[in-house]
């Protein structure tokens, strides 16, 4: 037992009351012994003043007898357990106080036995009421220090779902909302970049700055009205307040926005809706703030967007017209990387004067179907791996949101970029495998008086495209190459002791002494002299 349990002893007899109080070692049971009283009204002034746990008495007691004594303490303390001593005339009697709220009675004669039996009854039905009292106490303890929760969560199914008017009332006063239940705004409030701001924060400062932010949206609304912060998700808070004449709520949310700007490191967007008057309406100004929030796609961030300011954008919304996009996507499919891009751009800021803005889930829309028809245009062009990485890519950016347009404008250009570089790699490639079949054409036809026309057509060439590729994969002109070649052919065959007269014919030059003349251009040195430096010999 944590704590001790008292009882008082009522009897008009004194040898029947130092029986109970001296007889019977009451310590040992975690008992006190608080007063004693020999008549009904002394009693009576006892225990009300006392407050006993355990009430001992008489039935029969002079003044003011147990059954009165029972039905008083009942209405003054009901918590008390009241025995009653009764002889055998007084048994109506018991079972009336019984009846009365009394929790037992002993009947005369009794033995020290008898009384400890009935009070360690009560001891154990007292002890568990406190049992019972103290978990009420802590459960009552708990939904206090769960209080701010509760309101959370009560407001994030508010926000949401429609609300029985009826129940409201209760609920507000248990969760002690502070709010008058008419004429709302609401303001949807997120970190800008949150998800990079946050990426290398540890955990203990990450909820620093949504604690900060909390706090700032409750200091700043408080001065001015009514209000309830809670989060609605990991980057957003959520603010109800009750419409004031002191502030309008753009002025309220601006406040906010510079409050927290200059006190956080981080700058914050702000979706306000238009007021509502009844609770059961703050589902639709909820959506109102998100959809006004989602206009930071605009700006990046660091602003406030007024839901009543937003106006309705033309239903057939497009970016560009159709001919617009079939010389975007015919410039993306030649590879011409420099009109891509500047037609793209076209398109892109088409946007900048547009007076109200477009939905920003509506123009992303629109973005991403057109990013998904230049993909198209890209798969006629590009192996299925570099394509699936092209998509990998906007899928890997979709799913993690478009922070901005500026974001979505930035992916598309790269996406034109990597596409015109993926297509100029494969044109390089090709005509790296023609090219160099030509050049194995040559290396093994040196003998023969070898042309520009003869080669573009052993790989199915226009003499002109033939010689403007061949210069751009090799660098030389086709005549520089093959000279080049009969060169380095001739000397490893001087090498080898031939004659020079024999080299030139192999090689394709009728004319000795023209062959010697090319030898020296290119060489610095006539073949005989090569010959000599080389070997020591002379021909």
């Amino acid at each position: 037992m944590e704590t001790r349990i008292s009882m008082c002893v009522l009897d008009d007899i004194k040898s029947v009351i130092d029986g109970i109080t001296l007889g019977i070692p009451w310590s040992d049971h975690g008992i006190e012994i608080v007063g004693t009283a020999m008549d009904g009204e002394e009693g009576l002034r006892m225990v009300q003043e006392l407050e006993p746990d355990i009430l001992l008495t008489d039935i029969r007691m002079p003044l003011l007898d147990g059954l009165e004594l029972t039905r008083i303490m009942m209405q003054s303390n009901p918590s008390c357990k009241v025995i009653l001593l009764s002889g055998y005339s007084e048994f109506s009697y018991a079972q009336q106080a019984i009846r009365l709220g009394a929790f037992d009675y002993v009947s005369k004669p009794f033995s020290i036995e008898d009384i400890v039996e009935v009070v360690l009854k009560a001891v154990e039905e007292i002890e568990l009421e406190r049992s019972h009292h103290r978990r009420i106490y802590e459960m009552e303890a708990r939904v206090r220090e769960s209080m701010p929760i509760l309101r959370q969560e009560y407001f994030n199914l508010l926000i949401r779902y429609s609300s029985d008017e009826e129940s409201i009332g209760k609920r507000w006063d248990f969760l002690d909302i502070g709010l008058d239940p008419e004429n709302f705004i609401i303001m949807a409030v997120e970190v800008d970049h949150f998800a990079k701001t946050v990426q290398s924060m540890p955990i203990s400062e990450v909820e620093l700055t949504r604690f900060a932010l909390q706090n700032i949206l409750e200091e700043t609304l408080s001065a001015y009205t009514r209000s309830i912060v809670f989060r609605e998700s990991m980057n957003r808070q959520v603010a109800i307040f009750n419409s004031t004449s002191r502030l309008n709520p753009g002025e309220m949310a601006e406040l906010c926005r510079q409050h927290c700007a200059e006190y956080m490191r981080h700058t914050v967007s702000i979706g306000v809706s238009s007021k509502v008057s009844t609770i059961a309406e703050l589902p639709r100004a909820y959506e109102q703030a998100v959809s006004a929030l989602s206009y930071n796609f605009y700006t990046g961030g660091n602003g406030v967007f007024l839901f009543g300011d937003l106006g309705s954008t033309d239903r057939y919304l497009r970016i560009c017209s159709a001919d617009q996009e079939g010389e975007l996507l015919f410039a993306l499919r030649s590879g011409n990387q420099e009109l891509t891009l500047e037609l793209l751009h076209q398109i892109l800021h088409s946007f900048d004067s547009m007076q109200p803005l477009p939905d920003p889930q509506r123009l992303i829309r629109l973005y991403e179907e057109l990013a998904g028809r230049m993909l198209r245009v890209l798969e006629e062009k590009l192996s299925h791996d570099e394509l699936r990485g092209l998509e990998a890519e906007v899928e890997k950016l979709r799913k993690k949101g478009w922070g901005s347009l500026q974001e979505l404008q930035q992916y598309l250009q790269q996406l034109c970029k990597q596409g015109c570089i993926l297509q100029e790699k494969h044109r390089r490639s090709e005509a790296e495998q023609v090219i160099h079949k030509a050049v194995q054409y040559i290396k093994g036809h040196l003998h023969l008086d070898l042309s520009v026309i003869d080669c573009a057509r052993q790989v199915h060439l226009s003499g002109s495209y033939f010689s403007n590729l061949f210069k751009k994969v090799t660098g030389q002109t086709f005549l520089q190459f093959v000279t080049n070649e009969r060169i380095e052919r001739a000397k490893m065959m001087l090498l080898e002791e031939k004659q020079v007269q024999e080299i030139a014919g192999l090689l394709g030059y009728e004319d000795r002494r023209y062959f010697s003349e090319v030898f020296k251009k290119h060489s610095g040195m006539t073949p005989s002299e090569f010959k000599t430096a080389y070997l020591g010999k002379k021909e």
